[in-house]
């Protein structure tokens, strides 16, 4: 009996897990390494973006979550709202005034041979299907795809996440940069503050420059390095919560306390603070010793 409950158990947890792919039915957040490639007079250099799942809207009778970006070259802004169908993932971008017409913006029901965005200038076509486990166990398809006419650009998807250039980036045309004079790198994928995937291509998830919020430069940390205890400085939005992260995204502390948070349990090394307030968040790196 002990035998046949674990087994139902491990069949529950899985057909979950399968259900949270499909239906993104969870909070989802994507971390993006960028590269400025151009030369002057455009910026030339690096920079960070925080993707996250906002609100839920309704474009044209059907139901979207906005995709909601922090990022230090372009600010806070919306970047559109996705919605999911089957194995098809429909994008409609936010223009600044209203939302676009949608667009498919993945199918992962693709198979080798097949081609995505067949009506450009550079398709990409699959050159490969494969399965890989993310950090919780779970398998999820990887498509890879090679760019027509760019023997150097190449792009991968993984089921669930996106793409390899990260969730709305799909489609590089170029081997080293977009149009725009911008490359972008998926760093890791979070739902709930789980790490759920961490590219290969990176092994970590460096996401230390990203600012959540114009309040990211008025609230500090003291003392950083710490090795007892820590206070949060300036708490003029209202701190709600405040919760520690490895870099990893795992949560090692969560407290309602802003003053004197009894940190000397904590290993030393390097770690995230995270401050909610009433309608913000500001996320912190901070070094134990």
């Amino acid at each position: 009996m002990a035998r046949l409950l674990q087994h139902l158990t491990k069949a529950v947890m899985t057909t979950v897990a399968v259900l949270a792919i499909s239906l993104n039915i969870n909070a989802q957040e994507w971390y993006i390494y960028g590269e400025f490639t151009w030369s002057a007079p455009h910026p030339v250099g690096d920079f960070h973006e925080h993707l996250y799942q906002g609100e839920a809207v309704t474009i044209n009778g059907l139901e979207y979550n906005t995709i909601e970006v922090v990022s230090e070259a372009t600010g806070n802004h919306t970047a559109g709202a996705f919605r999911n169908e089957d194995n098809q993932v429909y994008f409609c971008n936010w223009n600044g005034a209203s939302f676009d017409d949608e667009v498919l913006l993945y199918d992962y029901d693709l198979t080798v041979g097949e081609f995505f965005h067949d009506d450009d200038d550079h398709p990409m076509k699959v050159t490969e299907v494969t399965t890989i486990i993310d950090n919780n166990g779970v398998s999820r398809k990887k498509i890879s795809f090679e760019f027509l006419g760019l023997p150097d650009a190449s792009e991968f998807w993984i089921e669930g996440v996106g793409s390899s250039r990260g969730f709305i980036y799909v489609g590089m045309y170029e081997a080293a940069h977009n149009s725009n004079g911008e490359m972008y790198h998926l760093l890791c994928y979070h739902v709930n503050d789980n790490v759920v995937y961490v590219n290969p291509e990176y092994n970590d998830c460096d996401i230390d420059d990203v600012e959540e919020n114009a309040f990211n430069n008025e609230v500090g940390i003291y003392p950083n390095p710490a090795n007892s205890t820590i206070k949060i400085l300036n708490n003029s939005f209202g701190v709600k919560s405040v919760e520690i992260l490895d870099l990893t995204g795992r949560t090692v502390l969560s407290t309602t306390q802003t003053d004197d948070i009894d940190i000397s349990e904590i290993a030393e090394g390097q770690y995230f603070v995270r401050i909610i307030g009433e309608n913000t968040i500001v996320r912190k790196l901070f070094v134990t010793k």
